[in-house]
């Protein structure tokens, strides 16, 4: 019975290792992720990014275009997995005012999926029918404050599949300041 135990105690804790506690205090598995370094694009925290076995195209180097000196920087990894930084300074209504131009656009119909700490995932589909199939498109827009700055992040505006949004999600849950 001893050795049942302590075969489940082992198994528990080898099966934490991969959850890291985010700032919302959930437990999120980052198993399929690697951590990156941002200070070297002029960034001062870490976020996890997905790795090639996370099944949504992911390379296995994430590619970051940033000018020096710019307020905008651009996260890929793979072909459909790219969050958009940008440097807004001290505007702290910056979630607020964006949230009211999401939801009360012409075009789209969008559904809030979740909305947490500054973070808004949500659905689009054309408020008309023009001849085309119905196209759905999730996306995901959040407000980051790292040293005083806040930092708009978001997906293309052509969308994302639910599942790349899963992901994004948990990567912009992972920001941690340096």
């Amino acid at each position: 019975m001893k050795l049942i135990f302590t075969l489940f105690f082992l198994f528990f804790l080898m099966s934490c290792q991969n959850e890291s506690k985010n700032s919302g205090g959930e437990n999120i598995d980052y198993y399929q992720f690697q951590r990156l370094d941002l200070r070297k694009y002029d960034i001062p925290a870490t976020i996890y990014l997905p790795d090639a076995s996370a099944g949504i195209g992911a390379s296995f180097k994430p590619l970051i275009d940033h000018e020096v000196g710019d307020y905008k920087w651009k996260i890929r990894v793979g072909r459909y997995f790219t969050i958009n930084f940008e440097d807004y300074g001290d505007f702290n209504y910056l979630y607020e005012e964006k949230k009211k131009q999401i939801i009360g656009n012409k075009v789209y119909k969008t559904k809030i999926i979740k909305e947490e700490n500054s973070i808004l995932v949500y659905q689009q589909t054309l408020k008309e029918e023009i001849g085309l199939k119905k196209n759905i498109t999730f996306h995901i827009y959040a407000v980051v404050i790292l040293d005083a700055v806040y930092y708009q992040i978001m997906n293309s505006e052509n969308g994302n599949s639910k599942k790349e949004i899963d992901f994004m999600y948990k990567s912009i849950k992972s920001i941690k300041k340096i």
